[in-house]
């Protein structure tokens, strides 16, 4: 073996390779990667979750499934929020593509939560199983920050606020229920800072007017015409 050109990945499993460059053992260690597995699973479930997690599934069967696991009446959270019709609206059709797939993304997304709930008995459940609650329930999450994030460059710049990531994320509209009231709060902020930016507005030109003065004195209106 010459381990001056070693793979990639061989020299993280080095320090678990008893009788392998013992004198430099603890270089390596030092310096390679740690590795990140857990405990191993079941050969068979390995191999499936391996297959599916890597190659494109049959969409009409995947659909089906998804569609057995309908949200519980009590979680309404479990639901794809509508993007409001003023801002999609406004969209491209580039972007509204991507909220299309995303879209498709949560509906699979909370059927696999709405199935991994219904596994529990109860209030009573294993620590992996809230484990993976919490991770799946928190993706859901994000991805409808990622939503937002996506739409934001067809909004106004003033109204970008809207697009931030909430503390709680509205049920049924992506922007919420009051969207008219957050759009005529960051318009009264907008104006209490002066940063209305009215589209097509071309600075007025005064020839006269005194002109900033560069660090030698002359001014830059003087400077541009050849002048002392």
């Amino acid at each position: 073996q010459n381990w001056a050109d070693p793979e990639e990945g061989e020299l993280a499993e080095l320090p678990t390779v008893s009788g392998v460059c013992e004198d430099y053992m603890d270089m390596v260690s030092k310096h390679a990667m740690p590795n990140q597995k857990g405990l191993p699973i079941h050969p068979k479930l390995a191999a499936s979750i391996n297959y599916m997690a890597t190659n494109q599934l049959q969409e009409q069967a995947i659909n089906a499934t998804a569609d057995k696991y309908m949200a519980p009446e009590n979680c309404n959270s479990l639901n794809v929020p509508a993007v409001n019709n003023p801002i999609w609206g406004n969209m491209t059709p580039s972007s509204r593509g991507q909220e299309i797939k995303l879209q498709k993304i949560l509906k699979l997304l909370t059927a696999g939560i709405t199935a991994v709930a219904r596994t529990a008995v109860g209030v009573e459940m294993p620590e992996e199983l809230q484990d993976a609650l919490a991770l799946l329930c928190n993706t859901q999450y994000e991805i409808n920050n990622f939503r937002k994030s996506i739409i934001k460059p067809a909004l106004n710049p003033k109204f970008a606020g809207l697009c931030k990531p909430g503390k709680t994320q509205p049920p049924s509209l992506l922007f919420g229920e009051d969207l008219p009231k957050q759009v005529k709060d960051l318009d009264e902020e907008a104006k209490a800072l002066g940063l209305i930016k009215v589209p097509g507005y071309t600075k007025p030109h005064y020839p006269h007017r005194q002109h900033p003065y560069t660090s030698t004195g002359q001014s830059y209106h003087n400077r541009s015409a050849g002048g002392e």
